[in-house]
């Protein structure tokens, strides 16, 4: 009885348990499992994140170029095209310029945060009939307060009521962002008691400008740079008639560039100056990048009344 039961008892063991080598084979593919399933998990969590940044890079730039071409449009705008031109330029801008300064044509403190451009942009509003001093909430400048019809330092049309002036700077914390300086106001009205900048859009690392103008009633072939603009004189501003703006973004995450995203996939639909000069950004191919850019026509200049510039 007792032989019998020594027999038997591996194969009763075995019937109702695993034996050693059952188990590391089972630890073996449940380790194998959990490693596909880890690496899955990070790979889908990787793409969404780039998915997610690409769409916070898309929506950023988007909406940049569309504040920008506003004012651009804005420009030059003047409730009475009849009444005497300001003597100042609608569109002026400076290059490689950090620190801007109001002026018919702006100055610089300090070179730009990567050699990025300002650009001023003046115009008028619409004001209510009773008061042509309020905003009928028609137009609206960079801060997106309405601008009216007359201000405190226009006369007789001798002058535009709002100016933006549109810049690169740095955040306190590091970021670089797209600032613009717009008029103060006191219970709705430009008061002419100076100016208040804030952020437009966080992470453009660079700001890129080209002016064209028109030479001989033809439309601009050409787009200069604004120190080539002012070398041919303070009146070549008064002929621009078309701004050509390159932004370059990154986002915070500082994450690898997606594919698809390389900088110069874009190069074919800006000026080669442009290109050249985001092509010598600090970092440019380590980061994720992403350039937006635009030409927007300039509607509002005198030379444009008439004809379409």
């Amino acid at each position: 009885m007792r032989s019998r039961l020594a027999h038997d008892s591996p194969r009763k063991l075995a019937a109702s348990g695993f034996t050693l080598t059952e188990m590391m084979v089972g630890l073996a593919l449940g380790m194998v499992v959990t490693a596909v399933a880890g690496t899955a998990f990070l790979l889908c969590r990787a793409a969404y994140l780039a998915t997610a940044e690409r769409s916070l890079l898309e929506e950023r730039g988007q909406r940049t170029l569309s504040i920008l071409s506003l004012l651009i449009r804005q420009g030059g705008w003047r409730p009475d095209p009849a009444a005497s031109a300001p003597a100042q330029p609608a569109i002026s801008g400076a290059d490689n310029c950090g620190q801007p300064s109001m002026a018919a044509i702006p100055g610089c403190g300090k070179p730009g945060v990567a050699g990025s451009d300002a650009l001023l942009i003046r115009f008028s509003g619409s004001g209510q009939a009773r008061d042509a001093a309020m905003p009928d909430q028609t137009m609206i400048d960079c801060s997106g307060y309405a601008v009216a019809a007359q201000g405190p330092d226009t006369s007789a049309g001798a002058n535009y009521v709002a100016a933006n002036l549109v810049y690169v700077a740095i955040a306190s914390d590091g970021e670089p962002q797209l600032l613009c300086r717009y008029p103060a106001r006191r219970n709705g009205r430009i008061d002419g008691s100076g100016w208040t900048s804030g952020a437009i859009v966080r992470g453009v690392e660079s700001m890129q400008i080209r002016y064209g103008l028109r030479e001989h009633d033809q439309k601009p072939g050409i787009f200069l740079r604004a120190d080539e603009v002012s070398a041919l004189g303070e009146d070549a501003w008064h002929r621009v008639t078309a701004v050509q703006i390159a932004l370059a973004f990154r986002l915070e995450g500082r994450s690898a560039t997606p594919p698809g995203m390389q900088a110069t996939a874009t190069h074919a639909h800006i000026d080669n100056a442009i290109a050249d000069a985001l092509d010598t950004l600090p970092g440019y191919s380590r980061n994720t990048w992403r350039v937006f850019a635009t030409t927007i026509r300039v509607r509002n200049m005198p030379q444009c009344l008439e004809t379409l510039c």
